[in-house]
This record gives structure tokens, sequence and C-alpha cells, in this order.
């Protein structure tokens, strides 16, 4: 025999070794769901958004038509009986909100719009698919593993050999690394998607959203000038509800129901409790714990506040000269 060449590591190993490199490879490339397009993921994201738009607008639809019917079959009883007890009237005014709150919450959703979805989203989704995907991954090997502890140790020796044989199988054939096509029913789904196909020259600079406190300051004016105009009408607060039924005819806080408004309004130091308003008590502001939160008695408006700029004539005395 001669000494002149070199002794290698057998062939099978060799080709053992290229099968377990290639297969550990493709599992990893599916595992990090390399294998869904960007395209998919960006396509995914649009339709959950259009799905919980959808979602929101059938479900004020819903509550703003029972409150319809409930405040209709009031006024029926009103009808009839000439009149409600305080009770009754307070459900129905109660009633008659909740139908104006719901109308205004489906008028600021409005119909659904494509809205430019951040690179980090898309990211984030993925992750999520790659985390699935290695747990299912990892429950065959812990199967393996509690069989070998409660069954046999055959079933590891077992597994072992058959993943050596499929490495010796596949030898040095590499796996082709592929995106998957986009389903044909997402495409139906988002057919009014369209991507953008060329990029920009230069990144857009990120939004940073910095909380200045300007909502404190403009939601604690309106809450001082409506508990004021409450208070010159007789009233000692004003219901939270009626405050956020306010704020959303004007277009602002669509995102909040009546029972979330409250910790906003404590949020931007706005005192509430329960509070007594024509009857009907219901969580809200009053006028006392309102004042001694600003240090000061809550302004009106300057469109209610009383003119006392005017000149009276002063009447001239019968000896005075004229």
């Amino acid at each position: 025999m001669s000494t002149d060449q070199p002794i290698g590591p057998w062939p099978v190993i060799v080709r053992t070794k290229a099968g377990a490199f290639h297969m550990a490879f493709a599992l990893a490339h599916w595992a990090g769901a390399h294998t869904v397009s960007e395209e998919e993921l960006h396509r995914r994201i649009v339709k959950a958004r259009a799905e919980a738009h959808t979602e929101k607008v059938d479900e004020h639809s819903r509550e703003a038509r029972r409150a319809h019917r409930k405040a209709t079959k009031l006024r029926r009883i009103a009808a009839e009986d000439g009149g409600l007890v305080p009770a009754a009237q307070a459900e129905l005014d109660q009633a008659e909100r909740e139908a104006r709150r719901h109308e205004n919450m489906l008028a600021g959703l409005g119909d659904f719009e494509i809205s430019r979805v951040d690179p980090g989203q898309i990211t984030h989704r993925r992750r999520r698919i790659a985390a699935v995907r290695v747990a299912l991954l990892a429950a065959p090997v812990a199967g393996v593993a509690v069989g070998s502890w409660l069954i046999d140790g055959m079933v590891l020796i077992v597994s072992a050999v058959g993943g050596v044989a499929a490495c010796c199988a596949r030898g040095d054939q590499p796996f082709e690394r592929t995106i998957r096509p986009v389903p044909a029913e997402l495409l139906a789904d988002t057919a009014t998607l369209v991507l953008d196909a060329v990029e920009d020259d230069g990144p857009e600079p990120e939004l940073v959203i910095v909380d200045t406190g300007k909502w404190k300051a403009e939601l604690r004016l309106y809450v001082e000038q409506a508990v004021a105009a409450a208070q010159q009408a007789g009233q000692n607060g004003v219901h939270c509800v009626d405050l956020l039924q306010g704020l959303q005819q004007k277009g602002e806080f669509f995102g909040l129901t009546s029972k979330e408004f409250p910790s906003k309004l404590r949020d931007a130091g706005i005192p509430t409790k329960v509070v007594s308003v024509a009857g009907a008590k219901a969580m809200g502001v009053t006028y006392d714990e309102l004042s001694t939160a600003l240090g000061h008695m809550p302004r009106l408006p300057l469109h209610l506040v009383q003119d006392l700029t005017q000149t009276v004539p002063i009447p001239h005395s019968p000896g005075s000269a004229a």
C-alpha cells in the first residue's frame, strides 16, 4: 500500500455531512418564514385591517340600532301613558345619547382606506410565522426525547439512524430556496391593493410621535368650559358621556368609548366621580372638584360671558347744570 496518497474521510461520511448541511440550511430557510414573500405579508396585514374595520362598523351599527329600538319603545310608552317616570326618562336619554355616539363613531370610521404599511409590521408578522414554525420543528424533537425517556432508548437510536440515513441519501444536492406564490384567495380579497413597484431613491425619514401634552391642555379647557356652562344652568357637573359626545361631534376622541373616557380625563388631571345630573347618576366631572384641580373656578367660554362694558347713563339732579 502506497503512503504517498493522503488518507481522507470515508465517502459516506462526506456525503452525510453534505446532506446534513443542506437539510439544516433548508429547514432554517423554512423556519425563518423566508418562504413567504413581502407582498403576501403586506396583503395579509391590509386584509386584517379591512376585517377589523368591517367588524367595528358592524358593531357600532348593531349597537346604534339597539339604542334606537330602545328609545323608540320608550317614546311609544310615553305617548301611551302620557309621560315617563324619572327612571324611564333617564333610560330614554341614555339610549338617545348612545345612539348618537354610535352614529358619530360610524361617521368617523367612514369607508375603509388602504394606508401605508410600516416595514416593521411586515418584519413583526414574519417573526410570528417563524415562531410558529420553530415550535412545529421542536415538537418532533421533544417527542423523541419523551419517547426515549418513557418508552425505550431505542426510540432515540432509531430516530438518529433515520436522520443520518436521510442526510446520506440527500448527499451534496442543495435545496432550492423558493418563495411560495401569493394564494389566489388572498389576491382576490386584496384586489384593490396596489404595491409600489419602484422604491424611492432614498429612505424616508422615520416619523417619531412625541407626546407634547397639548391634547391634555385642550381637553382641560373643553371640560372647564362645559362644567362652567353647566354650573350657570344650575347643574353641579357634567356626565362623561355628554363630554365625550360633544368632543366626537367636533371630530375628536373617536377611538374611545364611554367606559374608557373617564380614565382619559384622569390622565389629563381631571377628577371624575359619580355625578347626579337631571336625576340620572353616572360618571362625570363636578364643579367643586374641578375647581380644586384647576386651582381656580371654571371659566365660561367667551360667547357665554355677559358683557358688562356698556355704559349706563347717570341721571342728572334737578339742581345740576344742563
